[in-house]
């Protein structure tokens, strides 16, 4: 039936007939509880609304109706009491799209045995199960708003549930007047509704929804503070104005009070919750860069407070829409500078992501977890990152050789870029598998770094040469900021990684033959594999060397200058040697004398108290840096190379260590 053909529709009625009319059609839909489940056929496939939209005086109703057996129930998370999970599998299967608390057979008390499926699928692909009707539906149990002008409001529980109406023979709702009437593709036709019964009650919170889940976090996280380091290295790489879509593990949700560091956000996400609401109000989240709905937050479901609710109430700022549009790949790929952030449970060392599965344990749900993570790959700008703890509260690895047998891989290692712990970054893409070990390492919980190097030799993964001296020391994340240059180029710089073996090896070949002679006293035509490991896998403890990339930002900067101190491991007693090289192009720019002072102000923080540096006598740039510094310094010469050695006790340093963090004055 069109819009038009309705009876309720306000075009085919005069304005003094349409209220007297579609009231008269409407009531004579309505149904009592005791009733309801009369519309309901043994053996039925039935769809119930998620979360705080799922129909519960209805599935009461069902489960007290005894005549009623074998019943498929389909719903896309659970929340809420969900009285059908205590019935024997004789009465109600249970099917769903997210994993909660046991999946398969398991036994109830006096032995009863229930069934609660968990079904393995990308969201956006559950319309194409409906019209191919290999997800079966009979009956659609919904909640709902009463009706307005010849419709009704979805309110906040929209996700699929168009889809789901579609396909079932019959359509139930449950109609509540304080459920929300949002904006969006949240209206339908009342004409829809086959039967409907009212139950007005309040909207159930999160407390409801969840009582285990809040209990265990008004306890505490005894791993909150490892939330925070990881939020905070997530947050470094969202820029003001990107778009941000996460993933529903809980994890993703430790981000949110992060983001008020930024300004001018979109969000297209499949939930909406309270804290995101103090975002909005607070003008954080305002979608006035979005590419695509601009001006309007876009979610699929929301849950929370009363004041979240409240505020969703006829919003025209946030629109609800289909879970198919919320979580399409192409959808997201149309808005530039979109962050996908989801939460991952295990991550091996060549990039392969587990997000729903542990061993033969399953937990959570693939849900949108790869489509987000390919909407973000080919957005403009976009940034797909997979986040977790790099130690389970079991304390275990996180990060792993291998996935133990029987995980799933929900994203793949083709996949995968940006893979976050409370340990630092690693950027995955386009990387080899050498590349791939030494980035997931250094962001392993050190407990487990000497492990995961012995494994990845084993299998040849990473060179046995490789000598691990930077995991033996916690990466000294605090010494990373960016610089401008003398004529106000932005530059990033940061302490050297083991992965950065090739740009080191890009940067020495693109230094001229001069260049290369002044800093190494000969000619060289490459760098040996030995020396390469020597520079960049370093012991953070002892050693530093600090890099600068450009540009400032983005995956594809290009390393243009080095500075480093490195310590003789065959006598402890003599002073670090210090030296310093900025590629052809990028000299004039003053980064020579800033990385040598920068040198200098950390070093007191790692116990380093004199430097020593062999310059070439015809070397005069690197002469008039050591004679700006100011440091003070003695010299000797010898057969055309000068000797300095610097005596840092008595340096004025420029920085500052406040709270871990390396300051200027």
């Amino acid at each position: 039936m069109t819009a038009e053909e309705c009876p309720y529709h306000p075009t085919t009625l005069t304005d003094s007939s349409f209220n007297e009319r579609a009231t008269i059609a409407w009531k004579s839909k309505e149904l009592t509880l005791d009733q309801v489940s009369k519309k309901i056929n043994s053996g039925s496939n039935v769809y119930i609304g998620s979360m705080a939209c799922t129909p519960d005086a209805i599935l009461n109703a069902m489960v007290d109706d005894y005549k009623l057996a074998d019943l498929r129930v389909v719903q896309m998370i659970p929340g809420g009491t969900l009285p059908h999970m205590s019935q024997t599998v004789d009465r109600f299967r249970t099917c769903s799209f997210f994993s909660y608390r046991k999946t398969a057979y398991y036994k109830k008390s006096g032995g009863r045995e229930s069934l609660a499926d968990y079904t393995p699928i990308s969201i956006a692909s559950i319309p194409r199960l409906l019209e191919q009707k290999k997800l079966p539906v009979d009956v659609a149990i919904i909640k709902c708003t009463p009706p307005h002008k010849g419709f009704i409001s979805l309110g906040i529980g929209v996700e699929h549930t168009h889809d789901f109406m579609r396909s079932a023979s019959v359509v139930i709702a449950e109609v509540n007047s304080h459920m929300p009437w949002t904006e969006g593709k949240s209206k339908i036709l009342a004409s829809e509704v086959d039967w409907w019964v009212r139950h007005d009650e309040p909207m159930p919170t999160t407390e409801k929804l969840w009582p285990d889940l809040v209990k265990v976090m008004t306890k505490g996280d005894p791993q909150k503070n490892v939330e925070e380091k990881m939020a905070r290295n997530v947050i470094n790489l969202v820029d003001d104005g990107a778009t941000i879509k996460f993933g529903w593990s809980p994890l993703t949700f430790s981000i949110f009070p992060f983001l008020k560091e930024r300004k001018n956000l979109g969000l297209h996400t499949d939930v909406m919750t309270d804290a995101l609401v103090y975002l909005m109000e607070e003008g954080v989240i305002n979608n006035s860069l979005k590419t695509v709905d601009r001006g309007r937050t876009v979610v699929s479901q929301a849950y929370g407070g009363r004041e979240l609710y409240e505020f969703l109430d006829r919003n025209p700022a946030v629109e609800f829409h289909p879970s198919s549009y919320v979580n399409d790949p192409q959808v997201m790929a149309r808005i530039d500078n979109l962050v996908s952030i989801v939460g991952a449970l295990k991550v091996d060392l060549t990039g392969q992501i587990a997000t729903d599965s542990i061993a033969h344990n399953f937990y959570g749900s693939v849900w949108s977890d790869v489509d987000s993570i390919r909407g973000a790959r080919y957005s403009k700008g976009g940034k797909p990152i997979v986040i977790l703890r790099s130690m389970s509260l079991q304390g275990r690895s996180n990060i792993v050789f291998a996935l133990p047998p029987g995980t799933g891989v929900a994203i793949t290692r083709s996949d995968v870029e940006y893979v976050v712990t409370e340990y630092g970054t690693a950027y995955l893409d386009g990387k080899s598998v050498r590349e791939r070990c030494l980035a997931l390492i250094d962001i392993a919980h050190p407990i487990f770094r000497q492990e995961l190097l012995n494994e990845a030799k084993k299998y040849r993964y990473i060179s046995e040469s490789q000598p691990g001296k930077s995991f033996l020391a916690e990466y000294p994340q605090k010494l990373e900021c960016t610089h401008t240059t003398k004529t106000g180029k932005q530059v990033f710089v940061r302490p050297i990684k083991a992965v950065d073996e090739d740009a080191l090896r890009t940067f020495f070949h693109k230094l001229s033959d001069r260049s290369v002679y002044l800093r190494y006293f000969r000619k060289l035509q490459s760098m040996p594999q030995r020396i390469l490991q020597r520079y960049t896998d370093v012991n953070y403890s002892s050693d530093m060397a600090l890099v600068v990339f450009s540009p400032a930002d983005g995956p594809n900067r290009e390393m243009v200058a080095i500075g480093q101190w490195l310590s003789d491991p065959l006598d402890e007693m003599s002073a670090p040697e210090v030296a310093f090289q900025v590629r052809d192009d990028w000299q004039g720019e003053g980064l020579g004398s800033y990385l040598f002072r920068r040198l200098v102000d950390i070093s007191d923080f790692f116990g380093v108290h004199r430097f020593k540096a062999d310059v070439l006598g015809e070397n005069r740039g690197m002469q008039a840096v050591f004679k700006n510094s100011k440091v003070p310094h003695v010299t000797r010469s010898d057969f055309g190379t000068i000797t300095y050695m610097f005596d840092l006790t008595k340096v004025e340093r420029e920085t500052v260590l406040s709270n871990g963090e390396i300051q200027e004055k």
